[in-house]
């Protein structure tokens, strides 16, 4: 089927927001929808807005109220045949994007917006991807969203925080760096400080002091920690592969990856120093 965007013009009064537009995005506020409609009075409206044949918005939600405010009874839009035709999945993948990179999201909805995105690439549940597949499609999402793929990384951990330091980290009380590596602490631990931060308590305050020592630490301090740690159990388990379960190994073989990615990234390093 062709993809040629024909500009048309379709009666305001039919059309209707995509079903996550107020669930994921909402709109934005008066004073910015003013400025909008003004733009728009003067200038024209310079992008037509993108719907499926049954009106349903797909790209353009705040140009189609700047419009109402202004009393038109038309707008320019272009008919996606295309992507109805590839299935609602399509249709909320430029949905996503559109909102993505047209509007001033905060870190939490960018978050959402990655992680659905890859849900919606591959197809099913991200807690069901192998970890090479995961990787790959980090790496792909990274590149459609214009972020490295440790962003990703870092925005879905985001997603696995408590609530509570996902807010913080929404408000700029706390890094990204921070409110991912809460995500990696023991559950008892996380719901401490997610109670702390609940309590009143200053969110960078909680993070250097939780769980009685088992601080969020800076960079240089973990992985100090992490050296510690390789040192001590690495002869342990040296040559031991054959009496460690087939199932366990599985289970870790996220993490096992992930630390010989980071292991070489800092071996790389050393070695380019010498």
């Amino acid at each position: 089927m062709s993809t040629k965007k024909t500009v048309t013009k379709w009666k305001i009064s039919k059309l209707k927001d995509h079903p996550r537009q107020a669930e994921v995005f909402g709109d934005v506020d008066d004073a910015e929808l003013k400025a909008l409609a003004e733009n728009m009075n003067r200038r024209g409206q310079r992008d037509p807005v993108e719907i499926t044949p049954n009106g349903t918005v797909i790209a353009g939600h705040q140009r189609v109220r700047a419009a109402k405010l202004l009393g038109w009874t038309e707008i320019d839009v272009v008919l996606r045949h295309d992507l109805a035709a590839e299935g609602d999945s399509a249709v909320e993948e430029l949905f996503i994007e559109d909102n993505y990179f047209r509007r001033h999201l905060s870190p939490l909805t960018r978050a959402k917006c990655i992680r659905r995105m890859m849900e919606l690439e591959e197809g099913r549940e991200r807690a069901r991807f192998g970890f090479v597949k995961k990787e790959e499609l980090k790496a792909r999402i990274a590149a459609r969203m214009g972020l490295a793929p440790r962003s990703v990384s870092r925005y879905l951990l985001l997603l696995d925080a408590p609530v509570a330091v996902q807010r913080a980290h929404d408000t700029g009380a706390i890094a990204l760096i921070a409110a991912g590596q809460v995500a990696l602490l023991p559950k008892k631990v996380q719901a401490e400080v997610a109670r702390r931060i609940e309590a009143g308590e200053k969110p960078k305050v909680v993070l250097a002091d939780c769980g009685g020592g088992q601080a969020v630490a800076g960079p240089g301090k973990a992985f100090g920690r992490l050296l510690a740690t390789l040192r001590r159990e690495i002869p342990l388990v040296r040559g031991q592969r054959d009496r460690i379960h087939a199932g366990r190994l599985q289970k870790a073989e996220a993490s096992i990856r992930e630390a010989i990615e980071v292991l070489s990234e800092f071996a790389s390093v050393s070695a380019r120093r010498r």
